[in-house]
């Protein structure tokens, strides 16, 4: 969120690269948010005129795909919407009644989601300005908000995450799945273990979290060798300040009352052969193999001698998370 009382950026540049995504001809490897589009218009783009994605909404998208920076970011996009989409629908078919979702930013879940979520209800949480601005663009786009939804203004580093749930309707006695997707790494350590305090807190036994987050080592390199969106995010004022403690994500969390449970290491085979294989059996992105391997190389040689060795160990490459947590 900006000093200014615009919207965060960020949120606006995720969903254009959602949008973007969702004009992919393989449905194989579409991006399944088909309402992002419609929320992106030109004074959003305006906005985030930073990043090359601005621009590809308006370009052939085919030609747009041969920019690496452009299709990096769909892809992840790609990655990041399915897999949240697919563990949400299964905790409403397991019997789920409440969903949160904190930082919503431009999400269209409760929206795409109509007959799913019929009997569940959704609260979206997030900055007041950055609310405000996506409420407006709900009413103007989409024609209002559906009526299981109820906003919730927050600022996650300064109230209580319980204290403005309970004022949104929240029910503590109910089954209830958050979603904290592009959050964590934006809030201050002690803020995001009050976050997360707060849910195991709240929420009834049988809840669960899905949450995208950074280890800290991999964050530190993101930190000193920025590009791409996160390189906008910081000349943005919307900088990366946490991360997990390396190798200590279980306990981490079960010191905030959580248990790790199925997670998605983004970026390694697993993910490509769950999320990114085309219909022909080729894996989205092959065209751009040798560009992504010749910026890897660059990145290397600009990289000082300690963090070029944790790079080429992979102390960084495991350090991307989407993980489910339960209440314990």
């Amino acid at each position: 969120m900006e000093a200014n009382g615009l919207p965060s950026r960020t949120s606006i540049l995720t969903a254009a690269a959602r949008a973007f995504g969702s004009r992919e001809p393989d449905a194989s490897v579409r991006n399944p948010d088909w309402l992002a589009g419609r929320l992106i218009g030109p004074a959003e783009l305006a906005l985030i005129g930073g990043h090359p994605i601005s621009k590809a909404i308006g370009q052939d998208f085919q030609q747009a795909m041969d920019d690496p920076e452009i299709f990096g970011f769909a892809w992840l996009m790609l990655v990041r919407t399915r897999f949240i989409d697919e563990l949400m629908e299964r905790a409403v078919r397991n019997g789920v009644t409440q969903l949160v979702i904190l930082g919503a930013g431009f999400d269209t879940r409760a929206h795409r989601f109509t007959e799913l979520l019929k009997d569940v209800d959704v609260i979206e949480m997030d900055h007041p300005a950055t609310q405000e601005y996506k409420k407006r663009r709900v009413e103007a786009a989409l024609d209002g908000a559906p009526a299981n939804l109820v906003y919730a203004p927050i600022d996650f580093a300064r109230e209580s995450l319980g204290e403005v749930l309970r004022a949104a309707g929240f029910q503590r006695a109910r089954r209830t799945y958050f979603i904290c997707e592009g959050v964590s790494m934006y809030v201050p350590e002690e803020g995001m273990k009050e976050t997360l305090r707060g849910i195991a807190a709240e929420a009834a036994p049988g809840s669960a979290l899905l949450l995208e987050y950074f280890n800290r080592g991999g964050l530190e390199l993101l930190r000193k060798y920025p590009t791409g969106m996160i390189k906008n995010a910081f000349e943005w004022g919307e900088p990366f300040v946490f991360g997990v403690p390396d190798g200590q994500d279980r306990e981490f969390f079960l010191e905030a009352g959580l248990e790790l449970g199925e997670t998605l290491k983004i970026g390694n085979p697993e993910t490509v052969k769950r999320y990114a294989m085309r219909q022909d059996g080729s894996y989205y992105g092959a065209h751009l193999e040798k560009v992504f391997q010749q910026r890897r190389e660059a990145a290397l040689k600009a990289m000082d001698d300690t963090d070029r060795r944790q790079a080429e160990e992979g102390a960084a490459v495991p350090g991307y998370w989407l993980a489910e947590l339960t209440v314990r």
